[in-house]
């Protein structure tokens, strides 16, 4: 069960991952594109800046999630970094129950604001403004499972509770 549920947590995120950068790519190559047109041409691609826009939400949604699974969120560790291995496992738990549970309450708003005002055509395109929204219950939704995930392999001391990454002095 703790192999396949690491499997799951490493899959995804590298799923993820690989999405991040090509949508990154677009976006960025899109920037690069109407910065061209703009400025050398005085032309520009209809509906190309609010394109950006919904490739810029979606990163950032789903970057914010594989932070988490990826333990590249912000934390504080002074005191924590105190703890013996066991209090620090709590700790670590506690943190990323705290995460889930401000994620989940973005989830459980954000889908209220959704249904709403998610029907209202979004220009230029026309589609529904739900589907640019979408991008903080999916975001939201992401980080709630992927603390869950760690929580679990925290407990089960499948994940390691010291930082990845410590700074030279």
């Amino acid at each position: 069960m703790i192999g396949l549920l690491k499997k799951i947590d490493n899959g995804l995120a590298t799923v993820l991952e690989w999405m991040l950068v090509a949508l990154f790519a677009v976006f960025f190559s899109l920037v690069c594109i109407l910065v061209v047109l703009r400025y050398g041409f005085g032309d520009t691609i209809y509906g190309g800046n609010e394109f950006v826009t919904i490739a810029f939400l979606f990163t950032s949604a789903i970057g914010a999630a594989v932070g988490i699974t990826r333990r590249e969120h912000i934390a504080i560790m002074v005191f924590v970094d105190m703890l013996t291995e066991g209090p620090k496992r709590i700790a670590f738990c506690m943190q990323l129950a705290l995460v889930a549970l401000i994620n989940g309450a973005m989830v459980y708003y954000s889908l209220n604001w959704i249904k709403l005002t998610g029907k209202t055509p979004w220009q230029p395109f026309d589609w529904p403004q739900g589907f640019v929204q979408g991008a903080v219950p999916l975001g939201c939704g992401l980080a709630v499972l992927f603390c869950v995930i760690k929580i679990v392999l925290t407990l089960a001391k499948e994940e390691s509770v010291e930082l990845l990454w410590v700074p030279e002095d």
